[in-house]
């Protein structure tokens, strides 16, 4: 049986008194209070303090005046009457966990606060708003925690493992009003208990920094008891600290990240730049060729017209194929440079978060890179005058012989 009609009894009578499970009440009939009256008499003990039987009392005959009724209040599990905050939440300490999806009903007496499953019957109260919410996250404190004690009758324990060189993190749950005095944001624990949270990037990383954190946030604290209390009412200082914590972290995560991008950068760009040079090289090894070749044929007599002819045209086709070579490799060249611009553009953008280290590495990259640029830049002017060598040999053979 519900506990609402004895809730409205109650506030309706002169006097009330409670003691174990009798709610003992002074009440004025009227013919409002007759259908409630009606409806409690198989729980009602004594009328003006005579015991009755059930069927021979009719309240219609006692409207105007009043009466003096001994109720024996139902009982199940939680849903009670209670004294007071601190006797309910006592007991409701060892059974909350089955009330994480709805609260049990409960009147405490004192306080004359009373909630019901039934929006329409409960009271409109912050308190009972506020442990829901606490007992739902003391749940997902549990699901987290490395081990919990789950034996009826007691406290709950749990235990969090902050790493081999720590000392474990102990808490004892028992609730309390203080507790329940302000809103708690609980929505760090929603990010770590979320359905496939497992699979999201560094939760193996974040729920370690969390037990770390719970270790750092709770050291001092000399029973599991105070712990707890310590980490609830200040859960908003917690939650700063495992921000902070996991940002110092990913800032860390972050730099090595960059730390890499920029060596693979340089690597990159190094080796591109190291193929450009060598293949011009390579291709240029024609040119001292072109011009031993036009030694040899020198030493070996008199140079007719139609030998120097092909000479001439073979130089010339040689020369006019390393000129356009040597254009394709400058405009290679062009391409790093526009490319190592984009990757100190990509860097630079981010740099401001970067520790001293970083700086000087990105400094240090710069550096060599641009070092390395110039000097290429250097060899591919060389080599466009070095592929006119051989008309120039050619000239000054014709003019010689």
């Amino acid at each position: 049986m519900s506990l609402y009609p004895f809730v409205q009894l109650k506030r309706a009578s002169n006097s009330a008194s409670f003691e174990g499970a009798f709610l003992n009440c002074e009440i004025e009939v009227t013919d409002a209070l007759v259908p409630i009256l009606d409806n409690c008499t198989q729980d009602i003990r004594e009328v003006n303090g005579n015991i009755i039987d059930e069927d021979n009392i009719n309240f219609i005959d006692h409207v105007g005046q009043t009466v003096y009724i001994k109720f024996r209040l139902p009982r199940k599990n939680a849903t009670q009457f209670y004294q007071n905050w601190d006797t309910f939440l006592g007991g409701f300490s060892k059974s909350f966990s089955s009330f994480t999806e709805n609260l049990p009903e409960f009147y405490l007496f004192e306080d004359d606060q009373y909630y019901s499953p039934i929006s329409e019957e409960s009271d409109s109260n912050d308190l009972f708003t506020r442990l829901s919410t606490l007992i739902k996250n003391i749940s997902k404190l549990e699901k987290i925690a490395h081990y919990h004690d789950k034996k009826s009758g007691v406290d709950r324990t749990l235990v969090y493992l902050a790493g081999e060189q720590k000392n474990p993190v102990v808490l004892l749950v028992h609730l309390s009003k203080d507790l329940l005095q302000g809103d708690i944001n609980f929505s760090l624990l929603d990010e770590l208990t979320a359905e496939n949270c497992e699979l999201s990037t560094h939760y193996s990383e974040k729920i370690n920094i969390f037990y770390a954190s719970l270790h750092e946030f709770l050291t001092g604290c000399s029973t599991p008891n105070e712990a707890f209390l310590k980490l609830i009412t200040n859960w908003g200082s917690f939650t700063q600290l495992f921000r902070n914590n996991i940002q110092t972290y990913l800032s860390g995560f972050s730099f090595k990240k960059a730390k890499k991008e920029i060596v693979e950068a340089e690597l990159e760009l190094s080796e591109k730049l190291t193929n450009l040079t060598s293949d011009i090289v390579f291709k240029l090894f024609s040119v001292p060729a072109s011009i031993i070749a036009l030694a040899a044929i020198l030493q070996r007599g008199t140079l007719d017209v139609f030998v120097i002819t092909l000479l001439l045209v073979g130089v010339v086709v040689t020369v006019v194929l390393m000129y356009g070579l040597l254009v394709s490799q400058q405009n290679k060249y062009e391409s790093l440079v526009k490319a190592k611009d984009l990757v100190f553009s990509s860097i630079g953008g981010n740099e401001v978060d970067y520790p001293a280290e970083l700086h000087d590495e990105i400094s240090k990259m710069k550096i060599r890179l641009d070092s390395h640029f110039t000097s290429t830049n250097k060899w591919l002017r060389k080599f466009k005058f070095a592929i006119f060598t051989p008309l120039l040999a050619i000239a000054l053979f014709i003019i010689w012989a």
